[in-house]
């Protein structure tokens, strides 16, 4: 094992205030991850050599043996979104070492030469033998394996990779982007998690250079005194910038409403399948079950929850207290009332918790019943997006769906407009309408 050695020297008549150095040291042995470590030994070492020796009472000479060892590391290049194809790259000098303990080929050896694309099966745990995958040495210490796209399948082979020893780390994308553009390489990260044709379209339009241009062209505006329109401009892009943040982080949706009101029935038509038990038995649903969808190509997060309504034990009096809480900081809440029984005190309380937009939806429409009309009159006006729906027929599901994309997206969007997607970008505008406004 090596270690850090330190000799002591002291001076014999040390002086009157001087400054006492201490080093601790320990044996080590610098692997994968240790960089912090030896920078600070080296700017240890320049801290010493900067004082002068006659204001220590011990100088001490640094002396080390490091043996620094590259690590070989394994990255997904893929989206962790469900795919057809999921590509992993192990890099460092045991990379070819690594891969050829994960899988085994169709015919002949597992030799892998660079450049060859070979055929053939994995060795992993938790996978089935006979798991295809296709896998190519790509550099002198570089492997690429690509595998199905389902989560199951790249995870068991990056597990398999970290247990013989690589270490895991996000991919690095920059040797991919030719531009220096700082927002490009942004857009290309996120691009990698979004999940809809329309959020990918918007990023790609980031990528190519839609925002950078548009800042670009603001800035040069301010320089020369034109504030009027750049605040015009910055003023739209911070418009946009909810919807930036929603690209890849999908909207909240909360399904609320009493028991019995028709919430796991019409998740289950939202989704498109049968997710969420449905049953006439007031109360089956207590825990928060959690979905994601997509709203005319906007990602959406559908949630269902308790019914709302004077708790019968403990369990479900948690559940309840779930539901409010996703309530309370929901982007959007569909509201349901059953036409049978109407507006009740149940339905303010939910309201009440409401921060976000609502969307009242009149749900068993099929069920016409006397008295309907008389029941729903009591609804308050403040709710102006009212939908009846029905989960039998499938009638105003569709319609609610638009209604609820007009809430969450008020302002259509060209191609090629600019769009604020990260934070970082957020923060730059509202910094530029400061310091416009300030001229």
């Amino acid at each position: 094992m090596n270690s850090l050695s330190l000799r002591e020297s002291r001076p014999e008549r040390p002086e009157r205030g001087c400054i006492t150095l201490i080093v601790f040291s320990l044996p080590f042995d610098l692997k994968c991850g240790c960089t912090a470590t030896v920078q600070f030994l080296v700017r240890m070492k320049r801290c010493l050599l900067r004082f002068d020796p006659k204001y220590l009472v011990s100088t001490f000479v640094l002396s080390t043996k490091l043996r620094i060892e590259t690590p070989t590391t394994v990255s997904r290049l893929t989206s962790t979104v469900p795919s057809a194809i999921a590509v992993l790259e192990i890099n460092g000098p045991s990379a070819l070492d690594y891969a050829k303990r994960c899988w085994r080929p169709n015919q002949g050896d597992n030799n892998l030469q660079i450049n060859a694309i070979r055929f053939g099966f994995t060795r992993c745990d938790g996978l089935e033998q006979g798991e295809s995958i296709v896998i190519c040495r790509t550099g002198e210490c570089r492997v690429e394996i690509h595998c199905h796209g389902g989560r199951m399948a790249s995870d068991a082979i990056l597990r398999k990779l970290v247990l013989c020893g690589a270490l895991e780390q996000p991919a690095n994308l920059g040797r991919f982007v030719r531009s220096t553009d700082e927002i490009a390489f942004e857009a290309q990260q996120d691009l990698l998690l979004a999940t809809t044709l329309r959020t990918t379209s918007i990023l790609l339009d980031q990528f190519r250079g839609s925002l950078g241009l548009e800042l670009d062209t603001i800035k040069s505006m301010m320089i020369a005194g034109n504030t009027a329109e750049a605040i015009r401009r910055l003023t739209q892009l911070n418009a946009r910038a909810e919807l930036g943040r929603h690209l890849i982080e999908p909207w909240q949706v909360v399904l609320a409403g009493p028991p019995n009101s028709g919430k796991s029935s019409l998740l289950n038509m939202l989704l498109g399948y049968s997710r969420a038990i449905v049953h006439e038995q007031a109360g089956t649903t207590r825990d928060l079950l959690e979905e994601r969808s997509s709203f005319d190509g906007w990602p959406i997060e559908l949630v269902d929850g308790a019914g709302i309504r004077t708790a019968m034990d403990a369990i479900e009096a948690t559940g309840i207290e779930q539901t409010l809480q996703r309530i309370a900081t929901a982007d959007c809440t569909l509201l349901l009332v059953d036409r049978a029984t109407g507006w009740t005190q149940t339905h303010d309380q939910i309201l009440n918790h409401c921060s976000g937009s609502v969307v009242l939806v009149n749900t068993k429409s099929d069920l016409t019943r006397v008295g309907d009309h008389e029941r729903l009159n009591s609804i308050p006006d403040s709710i102006t997006m009212r939908v009846d729906t029905s989960s039998v027929t499938g009638d105003g599901v569709k319609e609610l769906m638009n209604s609820v994309v007009s809430i969450l997206v008020p302002q259509p969007l060209l191609p090629g407009h600019p769009v604020p997607f990260r934070q970082r970008h957020r923060d730059m505008i509202k910094d530029l309408i400061r310091r416009a406004a300030d001229r």
